[in-house]
């Protein structure tokens, strides 16, 4: 008994879940370089964009002065005043497909130091520094989970 190729539908498939893997690791990578940096203003955190083909060299807005924590015997408590860290991620507007060369950029004057310097702790406060050299480091096992799961609903 012969069964029809479907060589073209299956390719497709394939494509698409392709795009699917990529356009969600852009966004997962995004978010956890957002989600990790370093808080003050907020700047940074909102400072990571994506760019296709190239580096994205937007910034984001400053946010006037840094957030001050008013404490009490030594024990941060609130933020003071009224400028509290904002952060917004900017989403590309695109479609993330996955034919090109896609990067995620930060250009802030200070983001290279807040990312490799050992000083700099992230929100977690998980060790001094290693927010982004974690995340960096776990780059392959989140690509290959992403994408295995994008591919196993080809049918």
């Amino acid at each position: 008994m012969a069964k029809k190729f479907r060589g073209v539908e299956l390719v497709k498939e394939v494509r698409k879940a392709l795009d699917e893997g990529q356009a969600q690791f852009v966004t997962n990578t995004q978010s956890k370089l957002s989600k990790s940096s370093p808080v003050d203003s907020g700047r940074l955190a909102s400072s990571w964009f994506v760019g296709k083909g190239s580096p994205n060299r937007d910034t984001p807005p400053k946010a006037g002065t840094p957030a001050k924590r008013k404490t009490i015997t030594g024990v941060s408590s609130k933020i003071e005043g009224t400028n509290r860290p904002e952060i917004s991620i900017t989403r590309y507007q695109g479609k993330v497909t996955f034919d090109g060369d896609w990067w995620l950029s930060s250009n802030l004057p200070y983001s290279a130091r807040a990312a490799l310097d050992p000083g700099y702790v992230g929100r977690r406060g998980s060790g001094a520094g290693d927010w982004f050299s974690r995340i960096q480091n776990n780059l392959q096992k989140d690509a290959e989970r992403i994408f295995q799961r994008a591919l196993k609903k080809i049918k």
